[in-house]
């Protein structure tokens, strides 16, 4: 007799954290970074973050920063290669993209085998990583508030 651990308590192999090339996987890392650098690239180029308007509604209707407020900004010091002026004007965006260009990378590296990077966790593991990342963007949104973004 076998005994079978619940997946709610283990990743794949019983470990909390697989990291796996999955073949035949779309490459969304791959994606995701490519949507990201042309973002990036347009904010640069066009200087997007210099309009004297702002385009978030929560800030037009109520005078206070939303928690993406920065987010332009932020793209156009990552484009200008100024991690921390990125990090001033939006922490958890420039966080986010940093961790979406890492998986990027991966995948880029991964499709000329036709594979594509796959992170498993456990369950445990997962909840408290979500339970992380909305403390990290509540706390993002404060800072926001805080600096009058």
């Amino acid at each position: 007799m076998s005994h079978v651990r619940p997946e709610s308590d283990v990743g794949e192999g019983g470990q909390a954290v697989r990291v796996s090339a999955v073949a035949g996987a779309a490459p969304l890392g791959a994606i995701f970074g490519g949507i990201g650098l042309l973002a990036a690239v347009a904010v640069g180029l066009l200087h997007v973050d210099r309009i004297p308007l702002t385009f978030c509604v929560v800030k037009s209707l109520s005078g206070l920063p939303c928690p993406t407020c920065g987010s332009t900004r932020a793209f156009a010091r990552l484009f200008e290669l100024d991690p921390a002026g990125a990090l001033a004007m939006n922490p958890f965006t420039t966080l986010v993209a940093v961790v979406i260009a890492g998986w990027a990378v991966a995948d880029v590296l991964l499709l000329p085998r036709r594979r594509a990077l796959r992170v498993s966790l456990s369950a445990s593991l997962g909840r408290a990583l979500r339970v992380a990342a909305f403390v990290a963007f509540f706390a993002n949104w404060v800072y926001l508030l805080v600096v009058g973004r």
